[in-house]
């Protein structure tokens, strides 16, 4: 089940030892509301920047990023999602009600998102941007997962690389260099365990084990497990693989300490 969620996100992938922010998804909209926005309309995602702001300054660079994101989660996981999504870019982390300059909020079911949008605008900035949005777009297209495992690593692993290379690229390597902190996949899978292992650990193990899953077998067997609760998550896996999950998390690692980029 879904539980609703309301603390502050921090970037969905930042450079190696930047802790996130577990539970960056939320329900409702963007509060503050108010109609101190200026709009941007892309092609499926519209953009609220505060007037005279550095996210209004680079619009067209962050509609852009944005747009490619769209397309991307949308063919890798294979949603039937064509919905329009909102975006606000907020100044500061006090405009925001946020924790940090690198913070946002998710809001399926009004299929919006918010984040910190400071300068300089960096690649840290896309991908928070990004994970996101990725939220809403897998929310909508597949429904609610019921562990923070896949929905929290689900929309890091799908982060467009076209401008940035903040997902495999950090992904696989961070995996190699902190092999010693990883938890078992399996303890990650219990949601009582997740809030217990520390927020950077938690979230890019899981998003780079469910990026490596895309990789080597594509989108229809992580489908089948998407909406597994905790208590049976571990036999839908094996179920959809044909492989108990101890085999595919040392494949896994295996193809990370080989990784080359």
């Amino acid at each position: 089940m879904f539980v609703e969620r309301s603390l502050a996100c921090r970037a969905a992938l930042l450079m190696a030892g930047l802790a996130m922010v577990t539970g960056c998804q939320t329900i409702l909209g963007p509060r503050p509301l108010s109609d101190k926005w200026n709009p941007h309309e892309g092609p499926r995602v519209s953009f609220f920047v505060r007037p005279g702001s550095v996210a209004e300054q680079n619009v067209d660079r962050l509609s852009v990023v944005i747009e490619d994101q769209y397309s991307s989660t949308v063919a890798s996981l294979r949603l039937s999602y064509a919905g329009r999504i909102r975006g606000y870019a907020y100044e500061s982390p006090a405009d925001a009600h946020m924790e940090s300059n690198f913070a946002g909020k998710a809001y399926p079911e009004t299929e919006a998102f918010g984040f910190v949008c400071v300068g300089p605008i960096t690649d840290n900035t896309f991908s928070l941007m990004a994970h996101e949005a990725n939220h809403v777009l897998i929310i909508n297209g597949l429904g609610r997962a019921s562990t923070y495992f896949v929905t929290e690593g689900l929309a890091s692993a799908v982060l467009s690389e076209t401008y940035h290379k903040n997902g495999r690229h950090f992904l696989f390597p961070w995996t190699r260099m902190h092999r010693a902190e990883l938890p078992k996949v399996a303890r990650l899978l219990d949601d009582g365990e997740w809030t217990r292992v520390p927020e950077n650990i938690a979230y890019n193990t899981s998003a780079s084990f469910l990026a490596w899953l895309l990789d080597a077998y594509g989108p229809d067997p992580l489908r089948a497990f998407y909406p597994a609760s905790s208590d049976s998550i571990v036999g839908r896996i094996e179920s959809a693989y044909g492989r108990p999950l101890d085999a595919l998390e040392a494949d896994w690692l295996r193809f990370c300490d080989n990784y080359a980029g």
